[in-house]
């Protein structure tokens, strides 16, 4: 089952810098959730400073963004 990087907590993301995890296997391990489409979300200080920044509790944070989809256009599948 995948782990969405907003799902994360502090604790787990300070093991994941301490094993040196770079930004790109962060973002592969542990996705931005399903309803951004901010590019790159997970990148760190060019990524978005919500998501990385540990604000981003659920859908309901993001949902005045511009990269937030509604869950009527997204993918199914």
């Amino acid at each position: 089952m995948i782990k969405y990087f907003h799902e994360l907590t502090k604790a787990e993301f300070k093991k994941l810098i301490k094993q040196e995890m770079t930004w790109g296997e962060c973002a592969k391990d542990y996705p931005q959730p399903i309803w951004c489409s901010y590019p790159e979300a997970v990148g760190g200080e060019m990524g978005c400073w919500s998501l990385v920044g540990f604000m981003v509790t659920g859908e309901g944070y993001c949902k005045k963004c511009g990269c937030f989809i509604p869950l009527e256009k997204r993918k199914q599948g």
